[in-house]
């Protein structure tokens, strides 16, 4: 907590504060303590579920987390998990709603992103106090399953890449469509055997309609 608060000009710089929730395992305290400054600082706090394992056995830190989430973000397993731990029945739309509308401590809408593999994102937008929930899929680009390499990396490819939009005032449509051509980059190599990010240029996709693309190397 000391290189923290040490440290807090750093956060006061930001324009969005964003934190996994692998970080409860190390120092919850200091989770927390970020997200409530994001809350009073009136900074949007974005939390990753993660991993199962954290939604199964740290329950109570991941939902006290997440009430001052504006923006989650999680993929099917992490969903179904939550929905089964939370007796939510109705399939994952269905668990990005509660998501949604769960317990929040800031002010403004939460928006929950659920990347489904190869099908559609699912999005839910809640604003606080209400229980009504705008969804809606953004469908993903199709990749043959023999030119995927490795993926490694794919989901923090794709949170990266939708802050870094988010951040220049991009709507929620554009930040995923565009992040989706990012995660299809990063299926193609081994992102460790990369010395830039400049290498994934080689392997950059050729669209070929308005929902499929065809890589190249």
């Amino acid at each position: 907590m000391e290189h923290l608060k040490a440290n807090i000009s750093v956060l006061e710089k930001s324009k969005i504060i964003y934190t996994t929730s692998f970080f409860i395992t190390s120092n919850f305290d200091a989770l927390i303590e970020v997200a409530k400054f994001a809350k009073d600082n009136k900074k949007p706090f974005c939390l990753n579920l993660s991993a199962v394992f954290l939604i199964d056995f740290n329950t109570d830190q991941v939902n006290q987390a997440l009430t001052y989430a504006d923006y989650v973000f999680g993929n099917e397993d992490e969903a179904e998990a939550y929905g089964k731990k939370h007796g939510i029945e109705g399939g994952r739309t269905a668990i990005a709603k509660a998501l949604a509308k769960s317990k929040k401590e800031s002010e403004g809408p939460r928006t929950v992103i659920l990347t489904q593999g190869k099908d559609a994102v699912i999005v839910a937008v809640n604003k606080p106090g209400t229980e009504d929930v705008e969804t809606h899929e953004v469908p993903v680009p199709v990749l043959d399953g023999a030119k995927i390499v490795d993926t490694n990396g794919a989901g923090d490819a794709f949170v990266g890449g939708f802050l870094a939009l988010l951040a220049q005032d991009k709507d929620i449509d554009t930040c995923v469509k565009a992040v989706s051509l990012i995660v299809v980059y990063v299926f193609r190599v081994f992102i460790a055997l990369l010395k830039s990010f400049r290498d994934l240029g080689a392997h950059s996709p050729k669209k070929t309609s308005s929902n499929e693309i065809e890589m190249h190397s």
